[in-house]
């Protein structure tokens, strides 16, 4: 959008805010005036399309759209964790849209840090892009259950990068890269640890790859989206005394829900 067409539109949006019998009749004749229930950070909450026309907006928008129908629910229950002395380890960061915003809590706690790691070379060009300008370390590795080289297989967008033997319809034949593997807890990562696994069929991997930080009870709490291999993950973590909940409520996790929130008892 043009500076020009910006300005125009805040003029008139202006207009129309300082002349509240029109505002309303507008508002009226496009959306209606009746209460309804709308879904706004995953709550079904009770509004009235006129009077909270914000919120009504919103939420249609939000349905239409997965980073603001799902990840603010991730950054909300990730951040309930931050706190002096914690580190928070973006797996499978992407471009770093979480480390971005959560890069901001170094200004509130001591010793706080956050530390991304995003296999594919070409999102990681524009992930060191966004680690220098929020001031977050990102590395280019992929996380496994041992060390090595993996090679991936990608598709039409990022996010979707995944091991090659894992590939589905949504990736593209012959179009991939290879990248070195490391364990995760083959890293220096101070404090306390506050871990979010995005990473496409790989997360067992990923936990495997973690163990020494679960022996040495240094995990406070895991985030993963829409994981694989529900029975083995929930033993991993209920093995290491992990309360296992449902995100969207925080309450007790069941199989058959997409997302898990382990936080560890007494932390």
């Amino acid at each position: 959008m043009s500076k020009r067409r910006f300005n125009r539109l805040r003029l008139i949006q202006k207009q129309i805010n300082e002349r509240p019998r029109l505002r309303e009749w507008l508002t009226r004749l496009r959306h209606g005036a009746r209460d309804l229930d709308v879904i706004l950070f995953t709550r079904k909450v009770r509004i009235n399309a006129l009077r909270e026309n914000g919120y009504y907006r919103a939420a249609r928008l939000a349905h239409a759209n997965s980073l603001l129908r799902d990840e603010t629910l991730v950054m909300q229950r990730v951040s309930m964790m931050l706190g002096d002395g914690v580190t928070f380890v973006d797996v499978g960061a992407n471009i770093g849209i979480f480390s971005s915003v959560i890069a901001d809590a170094q200004r509130l706690f001591r010793d706080f840090r956050v530390v991304a790691f995003e296999a594919d070379p070409a999102t990681f060009a524009r992930l060191a892009v966004n680690a220098e300008r929020f001031g977050f370390e990102a590395i280019n590795v992929a996380l496994a259950a041992e060390a090595g080289e993996l090679d991936f297989a990608t598709g039409a967008v990022s996010g979707i990068a995944t091991r090659h033997d894992k590939a589905g319809r949504a990736h593209i034949a012959g179009r991939g890269f290879s990248i070195a593997a490391r364990r995760l807890d083959s890293f220096d990562l101070p404090g306390k640890l506050v871990i979010k696994i995005d990473v496409e069929h790989m997360e067992m991997d990923v936990l495997e790859g973690a163990r020494d930080l679960f022996e040495a009870e240094r995990v406070a709490a895991v985030y993963l989206d829409e994981f694989d291999d529900k029975a083995r993950v929930i033993d991993f973590l209920s093995g290491y005394g992990f309360d296992l909940l449902a995100p969207p409520r925080l309450r007790p996790f069941s199989p058959g829900r997409r997302a898990l929130f382990a936080v560890r008892r007494g932390d």
